[in-house]
């Protein structure tokens, strides 16, 4: 499946989002249109506080040149919480259970467990797409498919 093929309901991984609010990045038009799928009938957009929460250090870090201001960044993450037709679903203890359990099961250590936690949530919440650049971190997860907005 191609992202302009999405039907149903899909979580917006943090890369996307980042991209959405870096107008001089190449990929900012292409994040903007994986955003506005939310308009589409039969579409479903979700973020998770996590990937809202691992925005901040990506916009004011290195990484991003020039790096946001912290204000800057605080504000491009409440902006797209706010979106209409964007969902932002919780974390719950039962959750980070289920993250760990995903993580005991593939022998996941590290940085890699948050991947984990947005599947597990994705399970929860029955979204059965993540919309990612990163897709290699999400493949061999049973019942997600991840899709690159960017390829």
């Amino acid at each position: 499946m191609r992202v302009d093929e999405l039907q149903g309901r899909a979580l917006v991984d943090t890369n996307v989002l980042i991209y959405a609010t870096l107008s001089a990045d190449p990929r900012h038009a292409r994040a903007q249109e994986t955003l506005a799928l939310r308009h589409r009938p039969g579409v479903e957009l979700f973020v998770s506080v996590q990937n809202l929460a691992e925005m901040y250090p990506n916009l004011i870090g290195p990484k991003n040149q020039p790096p946001d201001s912290p204000g800057q960044a605080r504000d491009k993450i409440r902006s797209l919480s706010r979106l209409r037709g964007l969902t932002v679903l919780p974390l719950t203890l039962e959750t980070v259970q289920s993250a760990m359990e995903l993580c005991v099961e593939a022998e996941v250590t590290r940085q890699a467990y948050f991947d984990r936690q947005l599947a597990a949530l994705m399970r929860r919440e029955n979204i059965p797409v993540i919309l990612t650049e990163n897709t290699k971190d999400f493949e061999g997860i049973a019942g997600l498919t991840p899709l690159n907005p960017f390829a």
